[in-house]
């Protein structure tokens, strides 16, 4: 099959034919909402698209949103985006979980994840890859065939121009190399594109990376994101809705930072009886509160070391 990104372009297909919308479109007075803090007001107002938390309020479960968003990246008119989930956790039993901004499904079962980076090293291709693992350990039944795996795009899109090339996009594709210097396709339905989110083309992803950058609805390119960047900053309603998850958002990061301290402890409290030997796995596993696959990959870390 071949990459339907291979021939990639920005002056072709559905990006040749998207256009800017005009200010006249665009202006719209701004409501009075009532009874939110002078400072979170002022906070929301200056949020982006490219604040992964506003990105993902903004687009959740928004199918029209998102499918114009990708119609855009990959330059296709024939996507037609089903589901559309924002915040979607990815559970790995034996280690690290992983929230997705963004991860669609098309009328043809691919998928779509869709990340907002704003740290080069958050963007790092070994994210990537593990992003691509958590979805792929999430897609099969028991007994599926590898062959059932769905197509799956992997979209980082950077606030750093993370490969310095001044392109808009980069495309990963994979391919297998001969002895004898011949080059083949490697087809495993795997794509990844990193979205240059500091390029300022003016072309279709010039002006949406703009409107990623920008925090006034009124100065965006395109209608269809002015609208509903507009309509969670200034609707009463949607307003409060961003204030609520931004406490949310607050709760569960300090709910976050002291499970990470508790599991750290809880690591070297396993590491210190593993050392001292006197204990079965099992039972350093009940004390330090721990799955006991961990405290065996623990085991095995010391062993090498020693």
């Amino acid at each position: 099959m071949k990459n339907p990104l291979s021939s990639f372009t920005t002056g072709s297909g559905f990006c040749a034919r998207i256009q800017p919308m005009s200010k006249s479109k665009s202006e719209k007075k701004p409501r009075t909402v009532k009874k939110i803090d002078p400072k979170m007001w002022e906070r929301i107002q200056g949020l982006r698209l490219m604040d992964d938390d506003f990105m993902t309020i903004v687009f959740s479960g928004d199918n029209k949103l998102t499918e114009f968003l990708l119609r855009i990246l990959l330059d296709r008119t024939d996507l037609t985006v089903k589901q559309s989930l924002t915040q979607k956790e990815k559970h790995n039993i034996f280690g690290r979980s992983v929230r997705l901004d963004v991860l669609a499904v098309d009328t043809e079962g691919k998928q779509y994840n869709i990340e907002i980076q704003r740290a080069d090293k958050g963007a790092s291709e070994r994210r990537a890859r593990y992003n691509l693992s958590m979805i792929d350990s999430h897609s099969l039944q028991k007994n599926d065939d590898f062959s059932a795996l769905p197509e799956t795009y992997i979209i980082f899109i950077t606030e750093n121009d993370f490969y310095g090339k001044g392109e808009p996009t980069y495309v990963v594709n994979q391919i297998i190399t001969t002895r004898k210097g011949e080059v083949l396709p490697f087809d495993n339905g795997v794509h990844t594109i990193y979205v240059n989110g500091a390029y300022k083309g003016k072309d279709a992803i010039g002006w949406l990376m703009h409107d990623f950058r920008e925090s006034n609805a009124d100065k965006m390119h395109y209608a269809e994101i002015a609208e509903r960047v507009r309509f969670h900053k200034q609707e009463d309603g949607e307003v409060n809705t961003v204030c609520r998850a931004f406490e949310e958002y607050g709760k569960e990061k300090a709910a976050e930072a002291r499970k990470e301290a508790r599991v750290e402890r809880n690591v070297e409290v396993a590491k210190k009886l593993l050392q001292d030997g006197s204990m079965s796995l099992e039972r350093i596993a009940d004390i330090a509160d721990l799955p006991l696959e961990q405290v065996r990959k623990l085991a095995e870390q010391i062993q090498h070391q020693s």
